[in-house]
């Protein structure tokens, strides 16, 4: 790594006795912390749903199940590019910006997906959801790293990612439901959309002075 040689190791710090979780929720972090948690939690509520149900409401659309396994594995390759593209993006214009930018596009996307049912490029849309969804909810964890200081970052990294996996457990099972009830997959991906947009808004807004 090219990095000089230390004579002698730094002084050894006192035990941290451990960081309760109410640093968090102090007067600088209180609001930005709900921001993230609340973004985080429908974030993971929306991806969640996409993963968890693309092969059956692909193949209610119309495709056959060997297709409808593939749309699966398009989601995930989006995903793979969206990661990268979003580290890239919000190098150059700023985090939440590039957050917004992708969950608010999924959204979008989400709410005009009936346009496409039946289509050749269905496929291709599946990928350009997890493109979208994928990026930005991976980017709310550099907020979360970010937000915090040394001495209490793990806390707020570990606190966000319970906020969202929360969304994860919960909302794939009212999707369950919604498909239990016989609504059509465009009702569903409106429905959705309305999580995606609500995590991009959340995003864009954290009053964080340390995010751009």
């Amino acid at each position: 790594m090219q990095l000089q040689l230390l004579a002698a190791l730094p002084q050894k710090s006192p035990k941290n006795p451990g960081i309760p979780v109410k640093q968090l929720l102090t007067k600088e972090f209180k609001l930005p912390t709900i921001q993230l948690w609340t973004a985080l939690f429908f974030a993971f509520g929306c991806l969640y749903f996409l993963v968890s149900w693309i092969p059956k409401l692909a193949s209610n659309t119309g495709l056959s199940m060997e297709l409808a396994i593939y749309a699966g594995t398009i989601f995930n390759i989006g995903a793979f590019v969206g990661v990268v593209t979003q580290g890239y993006i919000s190098s150059r214009i700023g985090l939440k910006k590039t957050i917004a930018i992708f969950l608010v596009s999924t959204a979008i996307l989400m709410a005009v997906f009936q346009v496409f049912i039946g289509t050749d490029a269905l496929l291709f849309i599946f990928g350009l959801l997890g493109f979208g969804v994928q990026g930005g909810y991976v980017g709310l964890y550099a907020v979360a790293a970010r937000m915090y200081p040394t001495e209490f970052r793990t806390t707020g990294v570990g606190w966000a990612i319970g906020a969202g996996r929360l969304g994860g457990v919960l909302r794939p099972a009212l999707g369950g439901i919604l498909v239990g009830m016989g609504l059509t997959m465009a009702t569903n991906f409106m429905i959705f959309a309305i999580l995606a947009l609500l995590a991009g808004l959340f995003a864009y807004f954290i009053s964080s002075k340390e995010i751009s």
